[in-house]
C-alpha cells in the first residue's frame, strides 16, 4: 500500500461567457480570491473592508488596502473579457469608474445569475 500524497493543483481562472457558466466562473473566481487573501475585497459588500482613514490610520495602511483593492478588482476584471459580457453589464448599467470590487461582482450576479446569487452567498455558511 502506498502513502496518498495530495497534490494541490493549478487553479485557472475562467473567463465568463455568459449565464450558464456562472457557478463554474464563481468558484473558481472565490478559490483565486482566497489564495490571494482578497475574497472579503469581493465577496463581502461594499463596506466589508472599509478604506482606512488617510490621516489616523497606520502609516501605509491606506496604500496597503488600495492595492489589495485593485488586486482583486485586477483578478476580477480578468474573467470579464468576452465583448458580449462587458455589453450586457454596460446595459445593465456598469459605472466603470467605480473601482470596487464587490460592486462588480454583484452587478455580475445581478445580470447573469440572479436566481443563483443567494444559493451562492451561502455556500460554506451555517
Amino acid at each position: 500500500m502506498s502513502n496518498a500524497f495530495l497534490v494541490p493543483q493549478i487553479c485557472a481562472l475562467i473567463e465568463l461567457r455568459g449565464f450558464g457558466d456562472i457557478g463554474e466562473w464563481n468558484y473558481f473566481l472565490r478559490v483565486e480570491l482566497d489564495a490571494e487573501g482578497l475574497a472579503e475585497y469581493v465577496l463581502g459588500p461594499a463596506s466589508a473592508v472599509p478604506e482606512p482613514d488617510k490621516e489616523t490610520a497606520v502609516p501605509d495602511a491606506h496604500k496597503a488596502w488600495r492595492l489589495a483593492r485593485a488586486r482583486a478588482m485586477q483578478i476580477l476584471c480578468s474573467t470579464l473579457r468576452r465583448q458580449d459580457v462587458i455589453a450586457r453589464l454596460q446595459s445593465s448599467g456598469w459605472d466603470p469608474n467605480n473601482m470596487d470590487p464587490a460592486y462588480l461582482y454583484q452587478l455580475v450576479w445581478k445580470v447573469f445569475g440572479s436566481h443563483s446569487y443567494s444559493r451562492w452567498c451561502r455556500i460554506g455558511k451555517p
